[in-house]
């Protein structure tokens, strides 16, 4: 996009010109070349007069390279910590902070006046600085019973560089590992035990060092921190607004772990404005950023607040599909729930997909043209992958009371899409004035952790702000029309019931599952094989007639059906009564919704199959991850593309489903009697292609979802082969019954063919008695 100051020299006079250079000069010096890149935009042309003039990103370029790796690669080894990391002990000003940030998230944003203070030559205040300096943390990674993560500093906008967790794992191996070290570690001896490399750690992000292009066009690089500080604009009277950088890391003093602090000084180096930020990390996965803005000086002023929001998450170690999306939670308009009863609404259209996200010409986050056009207030905002989310969310008390709107510190956000692997939310405030010697609370909380259904269900504030919706079972595309979300809540809680109560396996769990799917649709299931059985039974007494038919209108091909269906009219041959697909239409939401399961559920990560027994065999990696593929064979290091797979081994699961599928098409399929040769030819391509594609699109797919398709088709083999036998049963005993019986000069006069008769009189009576009962019961 041009910059102001083009668009000025072009279509401006010379003398208009030169004012607008003088105002950019100033600009610039405000910022203080600062080495970063602006996520935030102007304000809407209504409030142009009072909004901040910040320079929009320039097309930048993204530097090459993308995000597949996991975090932990990229970091190549772990950070450099100190000795003992900083816990984040409670204290009493930081109660105190908890109190002010949940009072002040509570009041509407402050009333800007009318006649703001005018300020002269601000700038930021420098500290010392320098790239060797110590890694600050908060957190301790071996102690995961007190602390689910760490966080690791950076004075890069006061931000984080790195939030790696403290007992999750890139793969099942390093968590079985992991296992086996705290088990040891609990019973006090760790002698020939150890964590698993730092690689194998799962980091849920890591600060993106990407490329982009200044206003002069110059190539350009910075690390971009996590829900690091951007700018703050102080709005003026008389003059143009002044941007100043709080992204360089000159610009913060770290007082403490985990805590920064910035100043604002006029033209004479005194103080006007002290900006604190806080980082708190809870036991659990949820951290508290404390942001205050302190007016030092003697006059009001007006400030906008602008920080990075929650960038896209790393994807999926598998890659098997990416679906990585941003998420929103709203509440409903004043004038539709004026007491906030509602519950935060998180479905609908509040989705983003990467690739609109990625998408340059797409708009901002928020608002967007629904929250417009319905008048919603964001709640919370997050970006997640697979299993994990990051999630920025109003600071709420521990019992969820408080308000639910980001409103007060967040009023708009912004995108920015240096390439299809890398996007950036900005988060900016409204605008608001603190008077002399006051303090502005802009706090908000951070969620930083896996997508765990009681984890968001039953803790606060996550139940309160309803951030159960961050888990969406959705494949999207063209299975997303099918994917009935209350279908696959119900399928995740039968199975963890049957984890949790009855098998306490989930591979079990799974088999358990197919049972119930298939009992339920047993009745159907049998109606249509039966019917099927029937009519192609009564299709090959036809055929002889059929093909007599063929043979003389073969020329006529309307005249041939007609003759057809008045022929299987005549023998009572409906093709309607077979309900083939029927069984096949009714299952296909369950196994749609039961795959979106499979693939999104936190709770089988990593999960072994049967107790993990095949582990207890040279820790053999064979069903040790329902999550992943079976690697029956072998488990790859590192994943390996091929073709349009991104492979992590070797699989047994998907070529034994080719077999079953060649199996049940050779052996239980019933034989096509009316095909001509062309339709027999395309069936059999149909079929040698069911063989060979099915397995192939499943040989990535998560184990567990091949293991129910496998035990799925077994179980159908089986019953059809018993629904098979008894229409056979059914039909030769009406064959009995509608048989002629002898006369009684024909009876039989030795005594071998007197009981013969005997027994087929029985027969025909037992057929006969049956027939009327079935008969009663239809009545």
């Amino acid at each position: 996009m041009p910059q102001p100051s083009s668009r000025l020299r072009l279509i401006v006079p010379l003398v208009v010109g030169a004012l607008a250079l003088v105002i950019i000069l100033l600009v610039a010096t405000g910022e203080g070349g600062a080495n970063k890149v602006d996520l935030s935009t102007r304000a809407s042309s209504d409030d142009s007069a009072t909004a901040a003039k910040q320079a929009e990103p320039a097309a930048p370029e993204a530097e090459e390279k993308t995000r597949t790796e996991s975090a932990g690669e990229k970091t190549g080894a772990e950070p450099k910590a100190a000795d003992k990391p900083a816990e984040a002990t409670t204290t009493d000003s930081e109660s105190a902070e908890d109190a002010t940030a949940a009072k002040d998230a509570t009041q509407p944003p402050k009333k800007v006046s009318d006649t703001p203070a005018a300020f002269e030559s601000l700038h930021m205040k420098d500290y010392p600085y320098s790239s060797s300096e110590e890694v600050q943390t908060v957190g301790d990674l071996d102690d995961p019973d007190q602390w689910s993560m760490q966080l690791v500093f950076t004075r890069n906008g006061a931000g984080l560089a790195q939030i790696p967790f403290s007992n999750i794992w890139q793969t099942a191996a390093a968590r079985r590992q992991a296992l086996m070290y705290f088990d040891a570690k609990a019973s006090g001896d760790t002698t020939g035990y150890s964590l698993p490399p730092w690689s194998e750690r799962y980091i849920l992000l890591n600060e993106e060092k990407v490329a982009y292009s200044d206003a002069e066009g110059r190539r350009q690089e910075t690390l971009i921190s996590i829900l690091g500080a951007n700018n703050v604009t102080i709005v003026t009277s008389g003059q143009a607004d002044i941007v100043l950088d709080l992204y360089s890391p000159e610009h913060w003093s770290q007082t403490k772990p985990g805590e920064f602090e910035a100043m604002i000084l006029n033209e004479k180096d005194e103080p006007v404005a002290r900006i604190h930020r806080h980082w708190k990390l809870g036991s659990g996965y949820d951290i508290t950023l404390h942001q205050t803005f302190e007016n030092l000086g003697s006059d009001a002023l007006q400030f906008r607040w602008a920080q990075y929001g929650p960038p896209l998450l790393i994807p999926d170690r598998s890659r098997y599909m990416d679906r990585r999306r941003f998420r929103f939670g709203y509440e409903y308009p004043e004038s539709f729930d004026p007491n906030h009863v509602a519950d935060v609404i998180a479905g609908g259209d509040m989705v983003m997909e990467l690739s609109d996200a990625a998408d340059p010409e797409e708009p901002g986050f928020w608002p967007n043209p629904l929250s417009e056009e319905e008048g919603f207030t964001l709640s919370w905002f997050a970006s997640t992958n697979r299993y994990f989310g990051l999630a920025v969310h109003p600071v709420l008390g521990p019992d969820g009371e408080g308000n639910r709107s980001l409103a007060p510190v967040v009023e708009q956000i912004t995108k920015w899409s240096p390439s299809d692997q890398l996007v950036f939310s900005g988060l900016q405030s409204p605008l608001v004035e603190v008077a002399a010697g006051s303090k502005h609370d802009l706090s908000i909380g951070v969620f930083a952790g896996p997508l765990e259904r009681e984890l968001l269900e039953d803790d606060e504030p996550y139940s309160a702000l309803n951030m159960r919706g961050l888990i969406l079972y959705q494949m999207s595309a063209f299975c997303a029309i099918c994917t009935f979300q209350w279908l696959a809540d119900i399928l995740v809680v039968v199975l963890s019931f049957l984890d949790h109560y009855i098998l306490f396996d989930w591979a079990l769990s799974i088999i358990g599952l197919v049972i119930i799917v298939r009992t339920l649709m047993h009745p159907i299931t049998r109606k249509s094989q039966a019917g099927m059985q029937r009519f192609t039974r009564k299709m090959g007494k036809l055929k002889p007639q059929m093909e007599k038919i063929t043979k003389k209108y073969g020329d006529d091909p309307r005249r041939k059906q007609q003759e057809q269906m008045k022929l299987m009219r005549e023998h009572g041959v409906n093709p309607l009564q077979m309900l083939g697909c029927l069984p096949m239409f009714l299952q296909m939401p369950i196994w749609i919704a039961l795959y979106a399961v499979l693939y999104f559920a936190f709770e089988l990560r990593q999960q072994p199959a049967f107790w993990g027994v095949f582990q207890l065999f040279w820790d053999w990696p064979f069903l040790a991850d329902l999550s992943s593929p079976d690697h029956f064979f072998a488990e790859f290091k590192e994943p390996v593309s091929f073709l349009f797979w991104n492979l992590t081994g070797i699989n047994l699961l998907p070529i034994l489903l080719g077999f079953l599928f060649f199996f049940q098409q050779k052996y239980m399929s019933p034989p096509s009697t009316t095909m001509t040769p062309e339709q027999e030819s395309q069936q059999k391509i149909m079929r040698v292609m069911m063989i060979v594609l099915f397995p192939l699109m499943l040989y990535s797919a998560p184990s567990g979802l091949t293991l129910y398709i496998l035990t799925s088709s077994s179980i159908g083999i089986i019953e059809s082969r018993y629904i098979r036998r008894q229409v056979e049963r059914e039909e030769d005993e009406a064959e009995l019954v509608q048989r002629p019986t002898p006369t009684p000069d024909k009876k039989a006069k030795d005594p071998q063919g007197r009981a013969y008769a005997k027994m087929l009189d029985r027969r025909k009576a037992e057929a006969k008695k049956k027939q009327a009962k079935s008969f009663k019961k239809r009545k």
